[in-house]
């Protein structure tokens, strides 16, 4: 799950602030019984992190590549009207008023009574705090890096993964295998800047449920603009699957 989609997870499961956690189950072997009884006390994001603030310490959920989540409130589903997944919880948090079930997730306690303060938002594309400058000064410290790894980097583009780098760098017409170095200043700051509006973009896309049929490049055979097929391959140190158009990011 990619930053955007968190963002609005955070605003998902705001029902659930300042209520108690009534029974624990799954397969997470965390401790989960540290969380029985305790109130949560606020959900937030950062990045690809979804936390849950409690007392003394905060729940970190990272939902890696393949990672989900569901929640009901008052009987109704919050997370949109897609079939639920039949598959193991990792952890489920059941209140009063409803239920969250995570799946194929990290989760990792973080001893600290306001763990916000721990997070840098001005490297996540979600916030307004998100710092433009800043990532422009950073990559240009990685000359000799692929344009699609730094994307990933995730101490830079916190947030970012990989649909919104193939999406960007088509929106760019910038090849995924380009170096930094060999990328124009100008070029570079279209790249952050087009970061940060596909992010917001596909926040409001997400919203609506319909973020696949926005897809340009993600998971295409051919290209929208020049029709022709599309490469799909595997591209840089992260050896992440890259999708782009020979003839329009050339």
């Amino acid at each position: 799950m990619e930053g955007p989609s968190l963002f609005l997870a955070a605003e998902q499961l705001k029902p659930f602030i300042n209520k108690k956690i009534t029974i624990v189950s799954g397969n997470t072997k965390i401790g989960k019984e540290r969380l029985l009884n305790k109130k949560v006390l606020d959900i937030f994001s950062w990045g690809k992190h979804l936390l849950f603030q409690f007392d003394t310490f905060a729940l970190r959920t990272h939902f890696m590549l393949f990672g989900s989540f569901e929640a009901i409130v008052h009987k109704k589903m919050v997370t949109g009207d897609y079939p639920r997944k039949n598959r193991p919880i990792r952890l489920q948090l059941v209140f009063d008023i409803g239920e969250i079930d995570l799946y194929s997730c990290s989760l990792r306690y973080i001893e600290s009574a306001n763990v916000v303060e721990l997070y840098d938002y001005s490297t996540d594309v979600m916030s307004s705090s998100w710092d433009s400058k800043k990532a422009f000064h950073t990559i240009q410290q990685m000359p000799e890096n692929e344009i699609a790894d730094v994307l990933l980097d995730q101490n830079i583009f916190s947030g970012v993964g990989n649909i919104i780098k193939n999406e960007v760098l088509f929106l760019a017409k910038i090849k995924p295998t380009h170096l930094v170095k060999d990328i124009s200043s100008i070029k570079a700051k279209k790249i952050i800047r087009l970061v940060r509006e596909f992010s917001l973009q596909f926040y409001k896309w997400r919203k609506r449920f319909e973020l696949k049929k926005h897809y340009q490049i993600y998971r295409k055979g051919v290209c929208p603009i020049c029709k022709s097929k599309i490469t799909r391959k595997k591209t840089g140190i992260r050896n992440r699957l890259s999708f782009f158009c020979p003839k329009c990011q050339k």
